[in-house]
């Protein structure tokens, strides 16, 4: 839908400013960002997102294989983020691509991209990791954009834009939405930046930090501070606002990306009406449902660890072959090299290991077709981290209605 003046809610259209040398249009300049943005018919969400957040906190803390579980979610979230974007990167290609082990897929391009995600995430965890609710500063956002769009020079990494910018149409007399002039945003940054860094209220933890997550995300799409790179930057804070308030640093763009209409919908619901609540909804339930589909996959790994013990019995517990296991939940794409420098053991060590594991399916060649070079994965892990996201997120929709 084109944005026109008369769209915008009352006290954006008082605010707003023409955009030189383009009649008709005008640029939204977004209010004084306020974590009391009223969130309509969002409390039972609320409560139900908190519940699921503990309970997953819970079971990561007895999950000997949370490390590698996060791992690999992170590695699923660049991809789901990424495709949003319209890269065209799979799940396991980005693996592939990580391990050196592949350079003929349908875009090496969109694997860099993915790649360049999965480190830009990387460098905020340790930076929010070292300074919490302080890390959230100007430098990381720009720091965040520098190590994402690594390689694309004509993107300006690491600066905010300076000409104006619009979503959707080819010409900006047929945006969507016109975020505001490009000398606004350094200020926009820094309001924002100081309001993610404010303590959370101990006394309404989970309520500030839901809010503050819905509000900032919006609010950092809103401004669009970049030429590209917002929408992944914009996700990329979102785990982290988690991990700064001590949470399991969830990521919901697997969520997002199947109700990637809604996703829109509902942020320029919140950028032009000032109507936060479609935005509220959809990322509580997004929440929900990350933090339900993560408690079955620690379930279903456990069990097909128990699975492997079995079908490995008889096996010297201080084999290879028990030595890779540990490694199949985070890493569940690999190669006989991999393998090798990974255990520090020879290369046909290794590749024995591998083949007594295709024997017992528990490996699977990801390339019949290549003679050297193979590459194998455990298609049970692949399977259950790709699977069942639909559900998660409709059995989400239909929790309040059963709370």
């Amino acid at each position: 839908m084109l944005m026109r003046p008369s769209d915008l809610h009352p006290l954006l259209r008082k605010t707003a400013v023409p955009v030189p040398n383009h009649s008709g249009t005008v640029a939204v300049i977004p209010p004084a960002i306020d974590i009391e943005v009223p969130f309509k018919d969002c409390d039972t969400l609320s409560a139900i997102a908190r519940l699921e957040l503990d309970r997953l906190k819970s079971a990561l803390a007895d999950f000997s294989g949370a490390a590698k579980l996060m791992y690999a979610l992170n590695r699923r979230e660049a991809v789901d983020s990424s495709q949003i974007e319209g890269t065209r990167t799979q799940f396991s290609e980005l693996l592939l691509y990580e391990l050196d082990a592949i350079h003929d897929i349908a875009s090496t391009d969109d694997a860099l991209t993915t790649l360049n995600y999965v480190s830009a995430y990387a460098l905020g965890v340790e930076q929010i990791t070292q300074q919490g609710q302080d890390g959230f500063t100007d430098g990381l956002i720009l720091a965040l954009h520098r190590q994402l769009l690594n390689g694309h020079p004509r993107t300006t990494p690491g600066e905010y834009r300076r000409v104006q910018n619009w979503i959707g149409g080819m010409k900006i007399e047929n945006a969507i939405y016109i975020p505001p002039p490009a000398e606004q945003v350094p200020q926009l940054m820094t309001s924002l930046m100081r309001f993610m860094a404010n303590p959370f209220n101990e006394q309404v933890r989970a309520p500030a930090l839901f809010r503050r997550a819905t509000i900032a995300h919006a609010y950092f799409e809103g401004i669009h501070p970049f030429l590209d790179g917002n929408g992944r930057v914009g996700r990329l804070l979102l785990p982290l606002l988690f991990l700064a308030d001590q949470e399991p640093p969830i990521h919901l763009a697997s969520f997002l990306k199947i109700r990637q209409l809604d996703y829109v919908l509902a942020l320029e619901s919140a950028q032009k009406r000032l109507d936060y609540s479609p935005w509220a909804k959809l990322f509580l339930e997004c929440v929900i449902a990350s933090c339900r589909h993560t408690q079955n996959l620690i379930s279903q790994f456990s069990q097909l660890q128990t699975e492997w013990e079995i079908a490995l019995k008889g096996l010297r517990s201080d084999s290879v072959v028990h030595k890779i296991m540990p490694l199949l939940l985070g890493q569940p794409v690999l190669t006989v090299k991999s393998i090798a420098q990974q255990l520090d053991v020879s290369f046909v060590r290794a590749n024995k290991a591998i083949d007594v594991l295709l024997e017992l399916d528990i490996l699977r060649l990801a390339m019949p077709e290549r003679q050297r070079n193979r590459v194998f994965h455990a298609h049970a892990v692949l399977n259950l981290l790709v699977s069942g996201l639909d559900h998660a997120l409709l059995d989400a929709r239909k929790s309040a209605e059963r709370f």
